[in-house]
């Protein structure tokens, strides 16, 4: 009378294939995580970046000052024009997962009636302090910088 079980050697070819499909989908789901980070990091830079246009771009037009600062909660970015013909507030909120820092003095650039920007200095990114970007702003030339630890995207013109 035989008996209706499996080898051994059937358990371990079963085990072995299990345990290869789990590695894969593992390495996968990492994978896709970290780039989902680096997306979501990204976007913002992108805002970022659309909201230093923006401020130059409205000073030059309207011949006004504007302020850019970074909040105190290092999660937004705000363009500001103070002039009582012009007051505007416009107010970039990042991830929650996203903080924003910058090496200006005292958290404040100035953007003057030709729609440049004051001083140098950078806006830094961090997703959770692991992935960080800066954003290089210049002085003078009208050109912002992303720089990555991966890759150089080059400069954007205004």
């Amino acid at each position: 009378m035989k008996k209706g079980g499996y080898t051994l050697i059937e358990l371990i070819i079963v085990l072995s294939i299990i345990a290869l499909l789990a590695t894969v989908g593992f390495s996968g789901v990492k994978y896709f995580k970290d780039k989902s980070e680096s997306l979501k990091l990204q976007n913002n830079v992108y805002e970022v970046r659309a909201l230093l246009s923006f401020a130059k771009s409205y000073c030059r037009k309207n011949e006004v000052v504007g302020n850019i600062a970074i909040n105190k909660n290092k999660k937004e970015v705000v363009f500001e024009v103070l002039e009582l013909n012009h007051k505007l507030t416009k107010i970039l909120k990042l991830d929650n997962d996203i903080n924003v820092s910058s090496n200006f003095q005292g958290g404040i650039n100035n953007i003057n009636r030709e729609g440049f920007i004051k001083t140098a200095g950078t806006i830094s990114l961090s997703y959770k302090n692991n992935k960080f970007i800066e954003i290089t702003v210049s002085v003078g030339n009208d050109i912002i910088r992303g720089n990555d630890i991966d890759e150089n995207e080059g400069d954007i013109i205004d």
